[in-house]
């Protein structure tokens, strides 16, 4: 039957809307941490309890409760971050809160308005105007015998290489 609302040449159809596809949805993982510049993000919103460790940067705006454990890899505390936990990693760079002991490889950084409660274990440290620290600093240097025991270990590879290239030649 013909209608004044339709014409006669088209069949009818419901006007197509471009859809918006949904979301997928994401993982407790995902949400908890996003990549960013080849690391993590722990958002403003979380709060993590328990023992968190990696092997990859991460950047903390939120609130972290217990131990952080990544290695040599590179933890920054943002300014809205809060970490109430010990630190183990290559470096440590500190704009907001964090109260605990650091055991750092490398360097610690505590910016202007960063806080650190705590005693530092590192090799190079640097606190900024308008930064608050309370605690020990362990300046660590790095140990002589190592690099010592690895030239030494470099000596006799070369010695052991050079006596087999000097082989007597044959007589005939």
């Amino acid at each position: 039957m013909w209608s004044p609302s339709r014409s006669s040449n088209y069949p009818s159809q419901p006007p197509t809307e471009p859809q918006a596809s949904a979301p997928a949805p994401r993982s407790a993982a995902s949400i908890a941490s996003r990549q960013y510049e080849g690391g993590s993000y722990i958002g403003k919103s979380l709060v993590i309890r328990g023992e968190v460790s990696g092997s990859e940067p991460v950047h903390i705006e939120g609130r972290v409760e217990g131990p952080i454990s990544f290695g040599d890899c590179h933890v920054n505390v943002g300014r809205d971050g809060v970490v109430m936990s010990n630190v183990e990693a290559g470096e440590v760079i500190v704009r907001g809160t964090l109260q605990g002991n650091l055991t750092v490889i490398d360097r610690v950084e505590v910016h202007g308005g960063g806080s650190v409660k705590g005693d530092v274990a590192a090799g190079r440290v640097s606190i900024e105007c308008g930064a608050y620290f309370k605690g020990s600093i362990d300046m660590r240097r790095p140990d002589p015998k190592a690099h010592l025991e690895t030239s030494t270990k470099t000596e006799q590879k070369k010695i052991s290489v050079d006596e087999s290239q000097h082989a007597p030649a044959l007589t005939y």
